[in-house]
């Protein structure tokens, strides 16, 4: 499919990179392989140290565009530094080590056409490296406005992370990613708040857990540079849409509640993790998790983050073991049935 009467491309894939010389090539070449060709890459280098700059520029290819930060800002300052330079109608985020599955940008064409001119979000299936599809349950083919958004934050266990939201690219005068290193969850809320959205089944994204560096994956350093803007990101966050996830998404609303409580102690602000903490121990007394946040958490944040670590660890590993056995379930069926 080609647009090439238009000046500008309908798609601007922005792609924030950091440290992934390992992986951004593989990123690339799916974006670069698409059977619908009007499109544009933009590539934004957060700082990288290692070499995910020349594995970027030995593409030279003229539908990539490289952009470097002078220093470490972050994933979001990154996903605003690709807005800010796109010229497509649509933007595309894609993560530095996933991939666009082949014919995904067709797909997306296909459904943007279809869309009237009042939707300005489509949000699409990924795939994960184990062949689980996400989310769970499956997208429909719905018009979403604010609070089905909400309810489906309840249904999905709040993880918008696991799909792929392309956003009109006029959106980011109204509503960007925070400008510093707090979580992506109030940008979501934010944006249903003012614009439409349409869910489609269409699995466009492949979704790889094989990058050390992955934000899901906490490291003590991190965690402590990170936390204090993390924790004004979710008190901004839940004085906005508190009140509104309280009544459609109780669970997610109590999770945000206890999210709240660990971020604050780990940016040693000891009084509002109590407050955060007795705001979910309310409806949740005999939460083992937030009980050891709360005791954690009166010793400082270096107590507290290395029991962060040690659950996240935890749960990559149950993870793993999961996706091995899914994996050889599979293999397993292959085999019987030849």
């Amino acid at each position: 499919m080609n647009r090439k009467e238009s000046r500008s491309p309908y798609f601007s894939i922005v792609i924030p990179v950091y440290n992934r010389a390992e992986f951004v090539g593989r990123t690339l070449k799916s974006c670069l392989s698409q059977s619908f060709d009007d499109f544009e890459v933009i590539v934004v280098d957060d700082a990288s140290t290692d070499d995910s700059v020349q594995v970027a520029r030995a593409f030279n290819d003229p539908r990539l565009r490289l952009i470097c930060h002078a220093t470490n800002r972050g994933v979001g300052p990154a996903r605003n530094t690709g807005a800010d330079n796109a010229l497509g109608e649509w933007i595309v985020p894609l993560d530095s080590d996933d991939e666009l599955l082949p014919d995904a940008l067709k797909r997306m064409y296909g459904r943007a056409k279809e869309s009237g001119v009042d939707i300005d979000r489509l949000q699409f299936m990924v795939q994960g490296d184990d062949g689980r599809f996400s989310p769970d349950p499956p997208l429909k083919d719905e018009v979403w406005e604010y609070k089905d958004y909400i309810r489906w934050l309840e249904r999905s266990s709040g993880r918008p992370s696991e799909t792929l939201p392309i956003a009109r690219r006029r959106t980011f005068n109204q509503v960007r990613y925070a400008d510093d290193r707090t979580l992506e969850g109030p940008y979501h809320l934010d944006f249903m708040s003012r614009f439409k959205a349409r869910t489609c089944p269409d699995v466009v994204r492949l979704y790889h857990h094989d990058a050390a560096n992955q934000l899901s994956i906490p490291t003590f350093a991190r965690l402590l540079r990170d936390t204090p803007s993390q924790s004004l990101s979710i008190e901004r966050m839940l004085a906005a849409h508190g009140t509104a996830l309280g009544q459609l998404a109780p669970r997610c609303y109590v999770a945000q509640l206890s999210l709240a409580a660990a971020l604050h102690f780990l940016a040693g602000k000891k009084l509002k993790g109590l407050k955060y903490s007795a705001a979910f121990l309310q409806s949740n007394l005999l939460s083992v998790h937030t009980w050891l946040v709360l005791m954690a958490g009166l010793f400082g944040p270096r107590p507290l983050a290395s029991l962060v670590i040690m659950r996240a660890a935890v749960r990559a590993a149950l993870s793993r073991k999961k996706s091995c056995a899914r994996r050889m379930s599979k293999a397993n069926g292959r085999h019987s049935s030849t």
